[in-house]
């Protein structure tokens, strides 16, 4: 183990296998989703690793463009949310694909980009998630009306997917329908819709390409599991104190457990200032020596308190895994998402810059 407090160990090569596993499913262009630093993966070393792999990438924000670009991703990267008639100028500079979805960053975009090269966009229609994009009914009149922008190349339409985790898929369907009309004379346009739900579910929403994010790490969005996947990510921490408290005697703020009889416990070095969620206070478990152990008390900012088993042998520095295996035991981030209350996205996507990452294989931009 590393000499970190808390680190991750993100498996690179897991995450390609995942890749090229969804590729063969679907026979169709991969859009590798690394937005929020790839699900917190690393945004970075995840896409380096998918260079080879992925034929497009999906990010949320420009910023999140632009760190790619200047690590040296050369392959195509989609902004999948609206951007502002701000940034224009970032988005021509550092060449990347924003997502149209009203008129006046339309515009806005066309007055600075080149005439000699315009700028590839993608169209967002709004289905029925009602979160951005143009509405489906005005589609046709809008991309007539951006023919008129000579500076914008529309080279994608696209749809966002509301309900494609459930398992109730009727709304799929209507959002379907609704968005046939729109690409069913596309002109050799990229169409896509699925996101990683749908990647495993819906074959009808595959057209040209697909959208994964949580499958390229290895971890299912819903109950339909078609193809294997392999978790990428385990989170450690380390043991930093040991003691035994007396029958009656209470752990952490507000003394919310107390023993019951004589107890050995252990401090872990993880709070909720590091993304460990403080709903795991007493409902959590750790798994340590292979075995999985409780949090008890409150999961205070920078560390949390288990109770230990009188057989356990533990010494101060030794391992814990907050997510991954130990041994023959494993704790899945579904496990800690649904003790917290909460969904695997944002488990990912909360764990902290205190937090190391390290990966392994190392990687190096060498194979592209």
């Amino acid at each position: 183990m590393s000499d970190f407090r808390t680190h991750t160990e993100i498996n690179l090569l897991a995450i390609r296998q995942n890749a090229e596993t969804i590729k063969r499913h679907t026979g169709k262009q991969l859009i590798a989703v690394v937005k929020a630093d790839a699900y917190g993966h690393g945004a970075v070393p995840v896409a380096t690793t998918l260079h080879p792999v992925a034929d497009m990438f999906a990010v949320a924000t420009v910023e999140e463009g632009i760190e790619l670009r200047k690590a040296g991703i050369r392959k195509p990267i989609l902004i999948l949310f609206s951007c502002l008639p701000v940034q224009v100028e970032q988005i021509v500079e550092f060449n990347l694909t924003p997502s149209i979805g009203d008129w006046k960053f339309a515009n806005a975009l066309n007055e600075i980009a080149s005439e000699s090269t315009p700028t590839k966009v993608h169209v967002n229609i709004n289905t029925g998630m009602n979160r951005s994009g143009v509405c489906y009914t005005e589609a046709q009149p809008f991309l007539s009306r951006l023919e008129t922008l000579p500076r914008l190349k529309v080279e994608g339409l696209f749809t966002h997917l509301a309900t494609a985790d459930e398992v109730d898929k009727s709304f799929v369907s209507v959002q379907l329908k609704r968005f046939s009309p729109v690409v069913a004379n596309n002109n050799g346009k990229m169409v896509h819709v699925a996101n990683s739900a749908a990647t495993l579910a819906v074959p009808e929403s595959h057209f040209d390409a697909v959208r994964p994010g949580l499958n390229l790490y290895g971890i299912y969005p819903a109950i339909e599991k078609p193809i294997p996947l392999t978790p990428a990510l385990t989170w450690k921490a380390r043991i930093g104190w040991t003691a035994t408290i007396a029958e009656g005697d209470g752990v952490s703020y507000g003394l919310t457990y107390k023993a019951l009889y004589q107890t050995r416990v252990a401090m872990v070095q993880i709070g909720y200032g590091d993304g460990y969620p403080r709903s795991l206070s007493g409902t959590g478990e750790v798994l340590i020596n292979g075995l999985r152990r409780p949090v008890i008390g409150r999961v205070c900012m920078d560390v949390s308190v288990v109770q230990l088993e009188s057989e356990d042998k533990v010494s101060i520095g030794d391992e814990v895994v907050l997510i991954g295996k130990q041994g023959d035991a494993e704790i899945t981030v579904d496990e800690i998402a649904q003790r917290a209350g909460t969904i695997s996205y944002e488990i990912l996507t909360q764990i902290g810059t205190r937090v190391v990452r390290t990966f392994r294989p190392t990687v190096s931009n060498n194979e592209y």
